[in-house]
């Protein structure tokens, strides 16, 4: 069975039609869960042991040119190795988990509403295996770790980001943090949903489309109404 779910890592995105068909069966996902999240956490605490500290507050305070003293004293605070390991590893977890939980919850209601009944165990596992792509980001973070000596930035870790690759919004910017937050990954994930839930369901193309595209063009929509009303 591990060896199956190994394989199925591949497969969800080389022939992810038959993939699905068969992971609606049995998901396996904790395999693919285990992975996703040993290697977050792994790339994250690599790069806070080796990131230079001192340039890292610098960087953070550069950000936030009217965070009063009070502010800034407490950032100098938490940006210490141990703290960051703490909270980013529960926030890799715990965020991870929910992320996938929430999803999942999402997909099971959106299936009801649409003649299909699957457990939520089973959409829990299908949350897991369209989030696959983001593994493929891993390298690409490794080698900004290996290349940068000490000074990259957690948001440039993700070097398939939209403001990576096209934007080059500063930090200061209040868009920066929603631009590095859309990526080629997430694209991926949505056409990995609609395959994947056209496969599980047997709906028609434009009613999977919506229902994978729906919980991105909420979030983003509100958190880009937020920016555009409240800066």
């Amino acid at each position: 069975m591990a060896t199956q779910a190994l394989f199925d890592i591949g497969n969800v995105i080389l022939e992810p039609t038959p993939t699905f068909a068969r992971l609606k069966t049995k998901t396996h996902a904790w395999l693919p869960l285990i992975v996703l999240i040993v290697l977050t956490v792994g790339i994250l605490f690599w790069w806070i042991a080796t990131v230079d500290f001192t340039w890292l507050t610098e960087h953070m305070l550069a950000a936030q040119p009217k965070a009063t003293p009070e502010t800034r004293a407490a950032l100098q605070r938490f940006l210490t190795p141990t703290t960051m390991m703490l909270s980013s590893g529960f926030g890799a977890v715990v965020g991870q988990l929910g992320i996938f939980a929430l999803s999942a919850a999402y997909y099971m209601v959106a299936a009801k509403v649409l003649g299909t009944q699957v457990a939520y165990g089973k959409w829990f596992g299908f949350s897991v295996w369209t989030s696959i792509p983001r593994l493929l980001t891993v390298p690409l973070s490794a080698l900004q770790i290996m290349t940068s000596h000490g000074r990259v930035a957690m948001e440039d870790l993700n070097m398939v980001s939209l403001n990576y690759l096209a934007l080059h919004l500063p930090p200061t910017s209040p868009w920066a943090a929603m631009a590095g937050a859309i990526d080629l990954t997430v694209v991926w994930s949505i056409v990995l949903t609609v395959i994947g839930f056209k496969a599980w369901t047997g709906r028609s193309t434009a009613a999977c489309v919506t229902v994978a595209l729906l919980p991105s063009v909420v979030v983003y929509g509100l958190w880009a109404a937020k920016i555009a009303l409240m800066g």
